[in-house]
């Protein structure tokens, strides 16, 4: 026999005769998920170990309120549904279980926010909503002898994205590690009783998982961060027990007039090569220098370069970055007032023989947990959204900045040094190469969080440089 239980939660007050001074007995007969956003996934399908965690939860809790004694004779049937049509549905088999007065259920079901936003089965505010990945449906279930309903009552419970140490591309959803999952979801029902309000709304912070990648992950793997302070506006940090402290001043630009004519323009060399490469009158050129500062060894730099403007690059096939480089031979750097390096910018480089693996999750710092979601996903090529390659003092350096990871990753004479995440600043990195000075790095990490190198947002007004930053499309 199926019973339907869908609609309208109703709940029987549930009359215990105490006169024996014997409690009633329940069983859990079954917990049953589900997800709807990844059906073929296997993240949410909870092992035994889940499932006695979820019944010591009600033991303790629901039963108890209920005056109910769990009999804990029979095992749990762990039940992972394989399509949504079973979603709200209960098969009853009580061969063992018969003589039992009442039997408890369990449902777990992961939706698509915008499905409970529909319906409306949730009233958050707007602003909310772009945070939330999945909603959890957990319903608790009691039916007597008679496969009546006398108890019920679901929770909604949204999964939220949790900023941990990890560092490469964090998944589209909020796929925790089955762990975490076992372990939201247990605290969700905790709060289940005979005066919850049914259909209530909680939200659960967990972290994230980060897909398998072979160019950070083999470095990040179990290694110590070095963990950045911006809450000054300063990027601090400590490297073998020295404090650094450095500073990313606001970049100055000036827009070029490109139609002058006069003879002492500064620029008339300048503008007669762009006429001469049939310059597009729509785009905007200024000169931009961006002045960077090591605070603790009292030392400035300053990047000088000219950029281009295009405010019709989102009306274009194929549209790239709004702002780009004009020319190699114009982005300098200096040291005080010495030119001591120069630096090119490439924009959407393949990464030769890199891949991003997003069916294979892992927990982002030491790897204890993976996931392997057993879909149709296959490994993706990562691409550099901005390749700059530049000398310093005659050494060469490449930083390749990935804005949908936060991530950029510095190389030192070809070699890797450096690893950090962080969106206008860093928050945390890896530092590969232990041999590099501190004057060295210090330089590329104010090198490559320069606003030059920010994220444009499509709205941009010339006036600044910022950014925004998607999560790895799965």
């Amino acid at each position: 026999m199926k019973l339907r239980i869908l609609g309208i939660i109703v709940f029987i007050n549930i009359f215990l005769s105490n006169q024996s001074n014997a409690q009633t007995q329940v069983v859990l007969e079954q917990i049953q998920t589900y997800s709807t956003i990844l059906p073929n996934a296997d993240y949410w399908k909870l092992d035994k170990k889940a499932g006695l965690q979820i019944r010591d939860v009600l033991e303790n809790n629901l039963f108890k309120s209920l005056s109910l004694q769990l009999n804990k004779n029979y095992p749990t049937n762990m039940v992972a549904l394989n399509k949504s049509s079973q979603l709200g549905k209960i098969q009853i088999n009580w061969e063992q279980t018969a003589g039992i007065p009442l039997h408890a259920y369990v449902e777990l079901y992961e939706l698509e926010p915008s499905l409970a936003y529909r319906n409306n089965l949730l009233d958050i505010p707007d602003s909310k909503k772009d945070s939330i990945r999945s909603i959890w449906f957990i319903t608790c279930s009691v039916i007597n002898q008679e496969k009546q309903v006398v108890f019920k009552k679901t929770l909604l419970m949204s999964f939220q994205p949790q900023n941990t140490i990890g560092i490469g591309y964090p998944t589209l959803f909020a796929l925790t590690s089955p762990s975490n999952l076992s372990k939201a979801i247990a605290k969700g029902i905790e709060q289940i009783n005979p005066d919850f309000i049914d259909l209530s709304f909680i939200e659960a912070k967990v972290p994230s998982l980060y897909a398998v990648d072979n160019i950070w992950m083999p470095y990040v793997h179990q290694s110590p961060r070095t963990f950045v302070d911006t809450t000054k506006g300063f990027i601090i940090y400590t490297r073998n027990t020295n404090r650094q402290i450095l500073r990313v001043p606001t970049a100055a630009m000036q827009k070029i007039n490109t139609n002058a004519t006069e003879l002492d323009n500064p620029y008339a060399g300048l503008l007669a090569n762009l006429k001469a490469s049939k310059w597009n009158k729509s785009k905007e050129l200024y000169q931009i220098e961006q002045p960077l500062r090591d605070v603790k060894n009292n030392t400035d730099y300053t990047i000088s370069s000219f950029l281009v403007f295009n405010p019709n690059v989102g009306y274009e096939v194929n549209p790239v970055s709004p702002i780009s480089f004009l020319n190699d031979s114009l982005n300098k750097i200096f040291l005080h007032q010495e030119l001591i390096g120069k630096f090119s910018v490439s924009d959407n480089v393949l990464q030769a023989d890199a891949w991003v693996d997003p069916n294979e999750l892992y927990n982002g710092y030491d790897s204890t947990e993976k996931v392997d979601l057993n879909t149709s996903f296959k490994k993706q090529n990562i691409i550099a959204n901005k390749q700059i390659k530049g000398v310093y003092k005659n050494s060469p350096f490449t930083i390749l900045i990935n804005y949908d990871a936060n991530v950029k990753t510095i190389y030192v004479d070809q070699q890797l040094a450096l690893i950090t995440h962080g969106d206008n600043l860093p928050t945390h990195m890896v530092i590969v190469q232990n041999n590099v000075s501190d004057e060295f790095l210090n330089f590329v990490l104010l090198f490559a969080y320069s606003e030059l190198f920010q994220m444009p947002k499509p709205e941009i007004s010339i006036s600044g440089i910022s950014h925004t930053s998607n999560p790895i499309e799965e």
